[in-house]
């Protein structure tokens, strides 16, 4: 239906179904491209679907306040919210989210911004409609019952099941119960690879070599490793930085010369172990370890390209033992080939003519400065072909069954004024979703990616990101290296502080993005049951070691998959962790993974204690969860209870 204005301002309309039903408001943009959309006034409380899902009440001034500061909100990856009118919600639902952004201020407004000179690029729309279910989550209900009309769905796809995706790929299957793994250390040759307590003899044994090939491997090292080496040889106690460095020198010179790696591994050296074993997170031993404790179910991503070091042994095994594996890729960035090292990563090197004729264009002529401001970023038409020989000549090295592309599903694209390769961001949508399609479709590979943006639900298999956003920039003592919260420094590069130093929480991000009596699975209810998500991972499982059990929680309560980072020398640091959560968690997510959530219910006035209940084939199964420091309603405090037919998966667990 079309509404005139109603008096609000310019191109204000008031979005007041009447009746049953969902009804559809549109508006024609103003000459400066603007269209908005009010909510009607006082509304009692708010769904939200940021962070995978918040409530917060109108009288609650430290949300609403929250809620203002973030204004104006995305909606790319879930386009739906809710406002509570007495025993009422209305439900609104964004089919063209791409030019839309929520405000909430003195009224909450969807207002739409047209790109300059095309104004016509998507309608300014709405659907809205009024439920009366006393459920939290009913506005997801009202989302999937919308969904499954299939009529009027702008540009949301209709919904694929996992169930779908298992029987078309069953490759998509080993998702069921995994944890998500970022494996450390690209390294073919690491630190690990010779006794700890031998590194003094070996170091004095590559130096004493005069003639041969470990004498050429010691000749290929810089004059800085050859230091490094003699500091190494002398030392009584040698440190782990001295052992680093030259491992890590090793490394690159079998990097630019590959035949010195035989010689080496042949030869009679202290403390020097099998070549099979060398590496770092991303290694045989590694695959070992995480087999030895019971896991047997893990995406395992390598946490970069690593185009040069595919280590196809690696891969064929993680494969044999039911994981899936693969690197972490990206064609968001396009960077100058001749920028420096420092200022440039290698997903985002391509060559001059992807540099030069591949940038997004500004409507006024200027190139879209890509991530962090370095480069540009590239336009997917122009990635196409690169894309296409990178996974090609990549796949042709290792059997990969995963592949991770970073950036696509988070749903942000870009109008591209660029004469060779124009695009609207519906277009730059397009064209991203049919190269995730390609992944799937041609390679028959299971694909990730960061977010899970509805609008890529159809053409990804898990997303990292929606359970917890990226949050670094929101308080300053994230980036102090004064401050207690400080995240860390990216060294060193095999365990970089800023994935696995755990640092307490900055007590302004608390509430509402930990605080469980705001959380609550709106995302898991409206598409959770179409595809995996998880943490970004600048903030895996145990990153905030002051909401850590908290986190565990919502992870049973939601079924999201922990994700941890990895390398060698976490792994002992970090195993019995890892270990006790996944051997409750992951046969519960076998069995509910594709089951969807029907149900979420606050169970005491101050909402720690809490229930989700997800239906499956077998009937309906129960997590109840209870976030308190102290017992409710006979759960042991900071402990979940398990109800329904679950078969030998355990009942109850509780946080140590």
């Amino acid at each position: 239906m079309l509404c005139a204005p109603v008096g609000l301002g310019a191109q204000e309309i008031l979005i007041e179904p009447q009746g049953t039903g969902l009804q559809r408001f549109e508006a024609t943009p103003d000459r400066d491209g603007r269209a908005s959309f009010v909510l009607p006034a006082n509304a009692e409380a708010f769904v939200m679907p940021f962070s995978a899902g918040i409530h917060i009440e109108a009288a609650d001034d430290a949300g609403m306040a929250w809620l203002r500061k973030g204004s104006p909100w995305e909606l790319l990856e879930l386009p739906l919210f809710g406002a509570r009118y007495g025993d009422q919600t209305l439900a609104v639902i964004l089919p063209w989210p791409h030019y839309a952004r929520l405000t909430i201020d003195d009224r909450v407004r969807v207002t739409f911004t047209m790109p300059q000179g095309r104004h016509d690029a998507a309608p300014c729309e709405v659907v809205a409609g009024w439920t009366a279910d006393d459920d939290i989550l009913a506005i997801a209900r009202v989302f999937r019952r919308w969904r499954h009309a299939g009529q009027g769905l702008g540009v949301i796809p209709r919904p694929v099941r996992l169930t779908d995706k298992v029987s078309q790929r069953p490759g998509v299957a080993r998702l069921l119960g995994a944890a998500h793994f970022y494996l450390w250390g690209n390294a073919r040759f690491s630190h690990h690879d010779v006794a700890n307590n031998r590194w003094g003899a070996f170091a004095k044994a590559l130096g004493s070599a005069e003639t041969g090939p470990i004498a050429d491997l010691v000749g290929a090292l810089d004059a800085e490793a050859r230091e490094a080496l003699r500091q190494l040889a002398a030392a009584e106690w040698p440190e782990l930085w001295l052992k680093r460095q030259v491992a890590s020198a090793i490394d690159s010179a079998f990097q630019r010369s590959p035949e010195l790696a035989g010689p080496l591994a042949e030869a009679d050296l202290p403390g020097l172990r099998p070549k099979a074993s060398w590496g770092d997170g991303a290694s045989l031993p590694m695959l070992e370890a995480l087999t030895s404790a019971g896991i047997d179910r893990a995406v395992l991503l390598t946490c970069d390209l690593y185009r040069d070091a595919v280590r196809a042994d690696v891969v064929t095994r993680a494969n044999t033992l039911g994981f899936v594996f693969g690197p972490y890729d990206s064609y968001h960035s396009v960077h100058s080939p001749d920028a420096a090292p420092d200022s440039t990563w290698e997903t985002a090197q391509f060559d001059a003519e992807a540099y030069l004729r591949g940038r997004v264009i500004n409507a006024d002529g200027s190139g879209h400065a890509g991530f962090k401001g370095r480069g540009f970023h590239f336009a997917p038409a122009s990635a196409w072909p690169y894309m296409q020989e990178r996974v090609g000549s990549m796949r042709a090295e290792a059997p990969f069954s995963t592949w991770f592309i970073d950036c696509d599903a988070t749903g942000q694209c870009f109008d591209d004024y660029s004469v060779d390769h124009p695009a609207t961001r519906m277009d730059d949508m397009q064209q991203r979703r049919e190269r995730l399609r390609w992944l799937t479709k041609t390679h028959q590979l299971v694909v990730g990616s960061e977010g899970g943006s509805v609008l890529f639900a159809d053409v990804i298999d898990y997303g990292h990101g929606v359970d917890t956003p990226y949050i670094g920039h929101l308080d300053p003592a994230l980036r102090d290296r004064s401050s207690a919260h400080f995240l860390g420094r990216h060294w060193p590069s095999d365990e970089p502080e800023m994935q696995f130093r755990a640092v307490p929480l900055p007590p302004s991000l608390r509430t509402p993005y930990f605080d469980p009596r705001y959380r609550i699975p709106l995302y898991r209810a409206a598409i959770g049951d179409e595809l995996v998500t998880s943490h970004h991972w600048s903030f895996d499982s145990l990153k905030l070691r002051d909401v850590a059990g908290h986190r565990a929680l919502l992870e049973l309560l939601a079924m999201t998959p922990p994700m941890y980072h990895l390398s060698r020398s976490a792994w002992p640091k970090r195993a019995k962790a890892i270990e006790r959560h996944y051997r409750f968690w992951s046969p519960l997510h076998r069995r509910l993974a594709t089951a969807p959530l029907i149900r979420f219910d606050w169970l005491t006035d101050d909402r720690l204690l809490q229930r989700a209940t997800y239906r499956t084939a077998d009937g309906d199964i129960a997590i109840t969860v209870n976030f308190a420091g102290e017992p409710r309603q006979d759960l042991a405090p900071r402990s979940v209870v398990v109800q329904g037919e679950i078969g030998e998966a355990a009942r109850s667990y509780a946080l140590q």
